[in-house]
């Protein structure tokens, strides 16, 4: 497949993306393609760039250089595609006073969409369907985690981009969240996931990508990246990205 042929079916495409402040780089010359039904595993310590290149990817933030699109459309996205990018990054901020399917609602009105009953039904696709009559500031910060899942999944998004979905879960929890992104990826959506986590984001995803300081300092499939023998992912990423006891 050509380069060009791999940007048109990819779901999220950037090319050459670099984005800095002042005189200081966040990301650097970075390509990346997540496609239909693909998890893609953002690797790196913090600092690496890889919220930066999330937010780009949303619409967020604007690149110094190269180009972010998605379903082959750039930012500012329009509102047809902006509704297919389900996102939830850093950490959530909701209104404590409301329920959690009031929330829900709040954001769907908010970008002019209809109640279809979507907020209970992505309630329950992250397990908070009983904790639905409970006001947010009763929320423990794993079901505040649980919510902003939730809320992006809500509108069944075609591309998935998700910064630490795991932060701060239960074990029950997390197990629940992988078999939800590995159910959305089944269903052809594409995610693009960061994680510390490294043994689930060897569980979940298809590829990983390592970012160091700004740049791809290594990628590929999971049977594709030199693991050898008994060399966990742990290993390898602290290996590739020299980064062991700072992480």
């Amino acid at each position: 497949m050509t380069f060009h042929e791999q940007e048109r079916q990819a779901v999220l495409a950037c090319r050459s993306v670099s984005k800095t402040y002042g005189s200081q780089t966040a990301v650097s010359d970075v390509t990346l393609d997540v496609a239909p039904g693909e998890v893609v595993g953002l690797l790196g310590a913090n600092g690496a760039g890889k919220t930066t290149l999330m937010r780009m990817a949303c619409g967020l933030v604007k690149p110094t250089a190269g180009a972010v699109r998605v379903l082959g459309e750039q930012p500012p996205y329009p509102p047809a595609v902006a509704r297919q990018v389900g996102a939830a990054l850093d950490t959530p901020a909701f209104y404590r006073w409301m329920t959690g399917p009031a929330q829900l609602r709040s954001l769907l009105h908010s970008s002019g969409l209809p109640d279809r009953g979507e907020p209970l039904a992505a309630l329950r696709r992250v397990g908070l369907e009983d904790e639905a009559r409970k006001r947010i500031r009763a929320y423990s910060q794993g079901m505040r985690q649980r919510l902003a899942l939730a809320a992006a999944l809500m509108r069944g998004p075609r591309l998935l981009v998700l910064d630490e979905p795991t932060n701060a879960l239960d074990p029950h929890a997390v197990v629940m969240v992988r078999e939800l992104i590995r159910r959305e990826a089944e269903s052809g959506t594409a995610v693009l996931v960061s994680s510390h986590q490294l043994d689930e984001v060897q569980r979940v995803c298809d590829r990983v990508v390592v970012m160091d300081r700004g740049t791809v300092v290594a990628s590929g499939a999971l049977d594709e990246i030199g693991l050898g023998g008994a060399e966990s992912l742990e290993d390898w990423f602290f290996r590739i990205s020299g980064h062991k006891g700072s992480w």
